[in-house]
């Protein structure tokens, strides 16, 4: 018989999470007030919990959230097109940045 403790079952390491902060122009207001597109957000594991959504005296919108796939909400800022603008976390801004650059160089207009 072994004089050690049993060992504890394995435990699932809890995912690294990112805060996430959006502005949003006013345009977007309708479209952020509707419940149902952030519910689908969190239930697609973009979100961790549903997000806050602040609106500012200047009638522009603030979405702060925590999300373990920061990567994943490319494609979703990116559906706002120039309405929403990643403020932090700084990857997550160049990588929006980036993907807009290729989506705009493929329409760019050539010689040929």
């Amino acid at each position: 018989m072994s004089s050690c403790p049993p060992t504890p079952p394995a435990r699932r390491a809890e995912p690294e999470t990112t805060t996430v902060a959006v502005r949003f122009a006013s345009t977007q207001s309708a479209r952020l007030k509707r419940a149902a597109p952030v519910v689908a957000c969190v239930r697609q594991g973009l979100w961790v919990e549903r997000p806050l959504l602040l609106e500012r005296a200047d009638g522009t919108y603030d979405l702060v959230g925590t999300t373990a796939r920061p990567d994943r909400l490319v494609r979703w800022v990116l559906s706002h097109g120039a309405a929403a603008e990643v403020r932090s976390p700084a990857r997550l801004r160049r990588r929006v940045a980036a993907a807009a650059n290729r989506i705009a160089r493929q329409y760019e207009d050539d010689e040929s």
